[in-house]
């Protein structure tokens, strides 16, 4: 079986009784931005953004893409949420499924026909480590292997699925993920990432716990987690476009190269080693409360105003963006539209520090239900 298991959207089911709010005027309250675990870059853009941008907003951490996805449909503020393109395949997969109930299947649609882009934001790259000992070099020779690929609805673990599903038209063996008491870390999420790391790294030492042979992070590098806490015998596995099925992973993902300097630990040859991209992306939607879309309309126009300090005191990150003032908003991964309510203003921001466009995402080939090739039915 190769589709997302039927308890995925029993779970799903409590937060979706609120996914009509999209539809439906939703009860007054601060608007609120959800991002990622607050050691992450998702968190930081978040703060970036209340700090510099628009100091009422609300900055919350959360489990992941898919869960700011949910987020986005409940009556709590929500307005903006950051998370990776490829999250609306999964909602694509779940609004088709023969194995979901026809009103949940309505609801889905209900989230998908209004969900929105902001602005794309930047790439983050897919990092495959291994043990050095273990005999295979490519992402494509992980077949069969136990993969540790984070929480279920995670941005991680629907990227790893979805790749896998490409790759090899069947699930992969999934390491559930744990916590190992002497992990260190702010949050549950750096603490579980770091448990899985030492377990990678160390099966022998930490036999207790669940064995790893392949171990997926995606962010953009370098990953704080890799910098400070990168053992010495792992490797990052490299993507070859040449493998059956590494044209239908390119429909959904990017080629891209982990650079040698964001990991010196890592042996890699060369510059470089080739690998996988995905889109992150800011993303609103359209309320029926007209009061949410003027705050979205006017946080636009503050972004505009405020993105050369974001650029100077922000996160990095800010200053390596799919888009920059002046440029033309780039094409968006299948399935996504951005929103009517910014694409005017941001397609005509300019900044002080505006300068030459930046080269264009490059758009998916494919359709949103051509998406997850092989885990639908």
């Amino acid at each position: 079986m190769t589709q997302l298991t039927s308890s995925t959207w029993r779970r799903s089911l409590p937060v979706l009784a609120g996914i009509g709010a999209l539809a439906l005027s939703l009860a007054a309250s601060a608007e609120s931005i959800v991002t990622g675990g607050k050691t992450g870059t998702y968190y930081a853009i978040g703060g970036n953004l209340r700090d510099i941008v628009a100091p009422s907003l609300e900055v919350k951490d959360s489990k992941g893409s898919w869960a700011n996805v949910e987020d986005m449909s409940r009556t709590k503020g929500v307005t903006l949420a950051i998370v990776q393109s490829d999250v609306y395949a999964a909602f694509v997969q779940m609004r088709d499924s023969r194995d979901v109930p026809e009103a949940t299947r309505r609801e889905y649609a209900q989230l998908l026909a209004n969900l929105r882009v902001f602005m794309p934001l930047y790439k983050e790259e897919i990092h495959f480590l291994v043990r050095k000992d273990e005999p295979i070099d490519f992402i494509h020779q992980i077949k069969g292997r136990a993969i540790w690929m984070d929480m279920e609805k995670s941005g991680t673990y629907l990227t790893a699925l979805n790749i896998y599903s490409k790759l090899f038209q069947e699930r992969p063996s999934v390491v559930t993920p744990f916590l190992n008491p002497t992990a260190t870390g702010e949050d549950e999420g750096t603490r579980r990432r770091r448990s899985a790391l030492m377990a990678l790294s160390d099966p022998a030492y930490y036999k207790a716990y669940p064995k790893i042979d392949v171990m997926v992070l995606v962010g953009g590098q370098p990953l704080s987690l890799l910098e400070k806490n990168m053992p010495a015998n792992l490797k990052l596995l490299k993507f070859d476009p040449a493998q059956p099925g590494a044209d239908k992973v390119l429909q959904d993902y990017q080629q891209a190269g982990i650079k040698k300097a964001s990991y010196p630990a890592l042996a890699i040859a060369g510059s470089e080693s080739p690998s996988l991209a995905v889109d992150s992306y800011l993303i609103t939607a359209n309320f029926a409360d007209p009061q949410r879309n003027q705050f979205v309309k006017d946080f636009a126009g503050q972004f505009c105003a405020n993105f050369s300090a974001l650029q100077e005191r922000g996160h990095a990150k800010w200053k390596s963006l799919n888009w920059q003032p002046g440029a033309a908003l780039p094409p968006l991964a299948a399935g996504w539209q951005y929103s009517d309510r910014v694409k005017e203003g941001l397609a005509n921001c300019r900044t002080a520090s505006a300068s030459a466009s930046p080269q264009a995402a490059k758009p998916s080939a494919c359709s949103a239900q051509d998406r997850f090739s092989g885990l639908c039915r």
